[in-house]
């Protein structure tokens, strides 16, 4: 048997499934919570499908029970996987759960920890200008950007050897960027 959760901000509605487990308003009361918090935990979470199963379907006692979490995220899912076989069947199908939950809740903080750490490269903009000022002489120069900007740049900072083609007027690309002594540009090229 299979069943929806709804209400939540998803963009795939999550699925939760049972296989030789009766379904219960109160486990599915607990799913529906976990879920959501793992929302809380993780707000590019897409997707989740819960599925609880027991191997046998008529047992009392000493049933295992299994939880399978799958949750899905951009870049590699993250599924859990908790079986539990101790006492009563209603108790051991809640355990199972909340044991899955709290290892998904882990593995989403555990993922979300190690993609803070990575560092995404933002490049600047590419900016258009023409030369204001030249030294050839002494491999630099100023570029008076479209926005009305004067940027520095040097010989080193053109992409190809067009250094002998400038003249003041020139229209140059370039990207700004940031130093010790202010703004200069880099990738320099003419623009045709």
């Amino acid at each position: 048997m299979m069943s929806a959760v709804r209400g939540l901000k998803m963009q795939i509605e999550p699925i939760i499934s049972y296989h030789n487990v009766d379904p219960s308003p109160a486990v599915e009361n607990l799913v529906h919570r976990r879920i959501k918090v793992l929302e809380r935990r993780d707000d590019s979470l897409t997707g989740c499908e819960v599925t609880m199963g027991a191997p046998q379907r008529k047992k009392r006692h000493g049933r295992v029970f299994k939880v399978r979490l799958n949750l899905h995220l951009p870049g590699p899912d993250v599924s859990i996987s908790r079986e539990i076989a101790q006492g009563s069947a209603q108790d051991d199908l809640i355990l199972a759960l909340n044991r899955a939950f709290t290892a998904a809740e882990k593995a989403l903080k555990k993922r979300k920890k190690k993609m803070d750490g990575v560092e995404v490269k933002h490049h600047p903009p590419v900016l258009h200008g023409e030369i204001a000022e030249l030294e050839p002489e002494l491999g630099y120069g100023w570029v008076q950007a479209d926005d009305g900007r004067r940027v520095y740049f040097q010989r080193d900072s053109l992409t190809s050897d067009d250094w002998k083609r400038l003249n003041k007027g020139t229209r140059l690309r370039f990207r700004e960027m940031q130093g010790d002594k202010g703004a200069y540009a880099a990738s320099v090229t003419i623009a045709n």
